[in-house]
């Protein structure tokens, strides 16, 4: 009975060690991605455009998409082709306000989060308007060219957190 405590005491302490060890030992065998960038696959992009403008898979052509994961939440890129009834339509079911695509605006929205693909060129396709929906934790951001049919959509998504 006299060893009972001190092995108590000393039990408790290896297992605060322990814990407080963890997260340095597991990031050695486990390595985290530096930045959580993730390229997709163009038939992922082209289901996932599909999904959010309502349309046919065929009606998208030339897709591209990134997305990188962070603690404070997700942004991904997407470059596309596709009619302008299909940009239309997405428009108005997420009720995207249009406004002037300012140099402001193009830095805040389209270019703060340092964009990981060079394919990403919103500028490249000159418009003076662009279309911005905020709601439920995300930004959506829409530049687009119906005489090349080429579109540039940016969602941001924030970690919703909980207060107890």
């Amino acid at each position: 009975m006299k060893y009972f405590f001190p092995v108590l005491m000393a039990l408790v302490i290896l297992t605060g060690l322990g814990l407080a060890l963890t997260p340095y030992v597991a990031d050695y065998f486990f390595p985290s991605q530096t930045n959580g960038l993730r390229a997709a696959k163009p038939d992922d992009v082209r289901a996932a455009l599909a999904d959010w403008f309502g349309t046919p898979l065929e009606a998208f052509a030339d897709v591209q998409g990134v997305q990188q994961m962070s603690a404070g939440g997700s942004v991904a890129w997407f470059a596309f082709a596709v009619d302008r009834q299909a940009v239309e339509q997405f428009i108005r079911s997420n009720r995207l306000e249009q406004r002037e695509l300012s140099e402001e605006t193009m830095r805040q929205v389209f270019m703060a989060d340092n964009p990981p693909a060079a394919w990403w060129q919103p500028r490249a396709l000159t418009r003076q308007t662009c279309f911005i929906g905020t709601g439920e934790g995300q930004t959506v951001g829409l530049v687009y060219n119906a005489d090349l049919r080429r579109g540039f959509l940016i969602v941001k998504r924030r970690q919703k957190t909980h207060s107890f």
